[in-house]
């Protein structure tokens, strides 16, 4: 088994310290997964300031649901990215009701793109970011989720397998399956 690294390690600690009370710890846990946990909802849900509030959300049942926390060697962030994955699922089941339509806004585009200080290279990364996302929107829902875990996020397989809640073995294949989607969605666009 792989061994942890010092930042998950420190992280782990933070939430001991957390769960005992001690708002610093809590605040550094904030700082580290807001930007990674908002950066995900964002693109999951494709409305900033929705994302904004869900990603609150997260952290406000995080914390209170700190005292349920177990170390189980996992990263911290597989226990955030499924209180995250269960607050989108309550966002569509509540817009799902409200029959609210439900648009994927391409100004997150900017936000998730990173900027260089070349213009043109800026142009031809901006256009890959949009046709990337324009395909990944394409794929069902699983498949865009695990690719974003895995990409976006950098999580491991098994750090994945834990926030959607299958085996590890299920997970890679899922992987698998949603790569060669969107492998095919892309050579399709290429040929047209």
């Amino acid at each position: 088994m792989k061994q942890p690294s010092d930042e998950q390690l420190d992280l782990r600690y933070l939430i001991v310290e957390a769960k005992q009370g001690n708002e610093q710890a809590f605040e550094s846990l904030y700082e580290h997964y807001f930007s990674p946990l908002h950066r995900y909802i964002l693109i999951r849900v494709g409305d900033d300031e929705e994302a904004d509030d869900l990603t609150q959300q997260v952290f406000v049942k995080f914390y209170r649901n700190l005292s349920n926390w177990q170390d189980k060697g996992y990263q911290p962030s597989a226990y955030l990215y499924s209180i995250a994955r269960s607050v989108i699922a309550d966002y569509y089941r509540k817009k799902a009701r409200q029959g609210t339509k439900i648009s994927n806004s391409e100004d997150i585009l900017s936000i998730i793109s990173d900027s260089s200080q070349n213009p043109h290279t800026d142009v031809i990364q901006t256009e890959e970011i949009k046709q990337l996302y324009i395909n990944l929107k394409q794929l069902p829902d699983n498949y865009q989720e695990v690719l974003l875990l895995r990409y976006m996020e950098d999580l491991a397989s098994l750090e994945i397998a834990k926030i959607i809640d299958k085996s590890d073995v299920a997970t890679r294949k899922l992987l698998s399956r949603a790569v060669s989607a969107l492998a095919k969605i892309a050579n399709n666009d290429r040929d047209i």
